[in-house]
């Protein structure tokens, strides 16, 4: 990390595998994030393809337009909470997230939490990445289609050359940032805030302009939560479904039920069929004015009969019983889990903030805020596509992907122009979320031959090995169910954190024993260890049976729904305990100090 002021001075006692510049209390001529730096840095990170489309599974379970908007601000205005508890400290002392936790789970056990975090932002960085350089990859052949005839890199790799190039190009740039350090990462987030809300605005001016109006956008949006298909057993099979419908008139008929594609209208009445579980997937296929569906469930057997799919309307799922339960809290603890990450790593950015009003401010202002709206634009601009585009005969085709609307556009100019803002969108979310984290966390492992700028170094190396594009294509869903199972572990860490600080602290920490053994501090606090174990022993169950490991019938009811609330009942279990059993309680001095002085200035 550069800056063009002297090196903190190093504390006397301090021991140098626990200590070097960039885990140093940040001097005050290094605090300079106000509220509005912190607030375009949440921009940043808020404005990417998952918040994007955050607000489409909240729609099909049955939830109004309005009400997704709802959860989403809510669920993001609750995470704002241990957000901001986890980043006073930070602002306080000047110190990221392993150096606080180090007062937690001991100056050596903080390196468990800290691995634990840098592991899952490795993951997710390779993966945006992947994704940025598909951006510029189609950037690259709408401005010069033969591209798309790069020459094949071979079966071990996948990719043509373009592909890579384009792969290490966001990759480079990504690097650049982090070797310049943290002061160059806040003027980027800084640029690129406004660009990005103007961008969304645009897109949400085209689907106003579009799609009719404001009023028939979102009336359109109700579609979403509509069954999309009813199967109807006999014979001959038919298949039912509702269709998208403009102005009152549906864009679609009924349609007999296939087995598969067909290319002439006239095999429709010999067309052999298959009945399948009530929970296969339905993909609508369009071709010769005749609608056709295909279905998939593995492991289904032929014969298999059923008499209607289990999708329920929007007014049919609000009527239930279990609505409250089964749909409403766990979407809000879905909201929660989406930021789990950075609510344990947010002091690597409060530490540079000029005060706790500042960066109290600038969170409140930049997070809920923008998740909202991003997931509005969403909303909006896909409910404008049922009208726009002729191929979205059922909700179900609507293209929620930014990328799939992108292509139905069909101009270079505005492909490139929305390509190029997609990218900066997954720049600013991937560097801030993903490459900050692990580079302070790799430097807590080894401080005297790790930097900040060699642990950004690492995290983008060990992007590069994992070959994400790889993962993506062999194990598709479960690569994203094992990181955001995360939630059910970073839960319990932030419980544990905040309880030490708040509770048993009293917020107050011996800074310089951060950096030295034989402090105040443990070498390893096995209380907190232990506390870890037992909070995330009871997601156990249900982690492993929503990643198929094990079958869900042979998991209790009980583990399943707490899994459901994964990250609130881990967070609560280790608060709890570490609040009765984390160890003494600390009186603090009348007056704090160092502590004080750093933050005054």
């Amino acid at each position: 990390m550069k800056h063009d002021i002297p090196p903190p001075p190093k504390p006397a006692l301090a021991d140098d595998t626990l200590w070097n510049e960039d885990l140093a209390p940040t001097r005050p001529e290094q605090r300079t994030w106000n509220r509005w730096h912190i607030a375009a840095l949440w921009v940043g990170m808020a404005v990417c393809i998952p918040t994007y489309t955050l607000a489409a599974g909240l729609l099909g379970q049955g939830l109004p337009w309005w009400g997704a908007v709802l959860i989403i601000l809510l669920g993001n205005a609750i995470v704002l909470v241990p957000m901001v508890l986890n980043a006073y400290p930070g602002a306080k002392y000047g110190i990221p997230f392993p150096v606080l936790a180090r007062a937690s789970f001991g100056v050596r056990g903080a390196n468990v939490p800290a691995v634990l975090r840098a592991l899952v932002a490795c993951g997710w960085f390779g993966i945006q990445t992947w994704f940025g350089g598909l951006a510029l990859y189609t950037l690259g052949v709408a401005l010069a289609p033969g591209l798309a005839d790069s020459p094949s890199l071979g079966e071990f790799l996948g990719l043509n050359l373009a592909q890579l190039v384009a792969f290490l190009l966001f990759w480079a740039l990504q690097m650049f940032f982090v070797v310049r350090g943290m002061e160059s990462i806040k003027f980027f987030e800084s640029w690129s805030a406004p660009v990005l809300i103007a961008m969304g605005l645009a897109l949400l001016v085209w689907a106003f302009a579009a799609g009719g109006g404001p009023g028939k956008v979102l009336a359109h949006a109700e579609q979403f939560g509509r069954a999309p298909v009813t199967l109807v057993a006999g014979e001959p099979a038919v298949a039912t479904f509702t269709p998208v419908t403009v102005d009152g008139a549906p864009k679609a008929t009924e349609v007999r039920w296939l087995a598969g594609k067909h290319d002439k209208p006239e095999e429709l009445a010999a067309a052999p069929w298959r009945p399948l579980a009530a929970t296969a997937e339905v993909g609508a296929v369009a071709k010769d004015s005749v609608v056709t569906f295909q279905f998939r469930a593995p492991g289904v057997a032929e014969g298999t009969t059923l008499s209607q799919a289990t999708a329920a309307a929007p007014s049919e799922a609000a009527a239930g019983p279990g609505f409250l339960f089964g749909v409403l809290l766990p979407a809000l603890t879905a909201m929660v889990g989406y930021w789990a990450t950075l609510s344990l790593n947010i002091p690597d950015f409060t530490r540079f903030a000029k005060s706790q009003k500042e960066q109290i401010a600038g969170q409140a202002i930049g997070l809920p805020p923008t998740m909202a709206l991003y997931s509005f634009i969403g909303i909006a601009v896909t409910s404008a596509s049922l009208v726009v585009f002729g191929d979205v005969l059922v909700p179900g085709d609507a293209p929620w992907d930014p990328v799939q609307l992108i292509g139905k556009l069909g101009n270079p100019v505005v492909v490139a122009i929305a390509m190029f803002a997609l990218s900066v969108a997954t720049l600013t979310t991937n560097i801030a979320a993903n490459v900050v984290s692990p580079a302070n966390d790799f430097a807590n492992l080894a401080p005297k031959y790790i930097s900040f700028k060699t642990g950004g170094l690492i995290t983008g190396v060990v992007g590069i090995v994992i070959m994400p594009w790889k993962l993506l294509d062999s194990l598709g869903g479960y690569i994203f169910t094992w990181l955001i199972g995360y939630s059910a572990l970073l839960g319990p860490i932030g419980g544990i954190m905040i309880a030490d600080y708040f509770i048993r602290r009293r917020q107050h920490l011996e800074l310089d024993d951060l950096y030295r053994e034989g402090g105040a501090y443990e070498r390893v606090n096995w209380r907190s260890m232990l506390i870890l174990l037992v909070a995330v022993l009871p997601n156990v169950p249900g982690f492993l049976a929503s990643a198929d490991v094990v079958a869900k019938d042979d998991v209790p009811g009980f583990f399943l729904d707490m899994y459901t609330y994964a990250w609130f009942s881990g967070f609560g279990i280790a608060f709890a305990l570490y609040c009765f059993f984390g160890g003494p309680r600390v009186t603090p001095p009348a007056a704090d100090g160092g502590a004080a002085e750093v933050a005054a200035g």
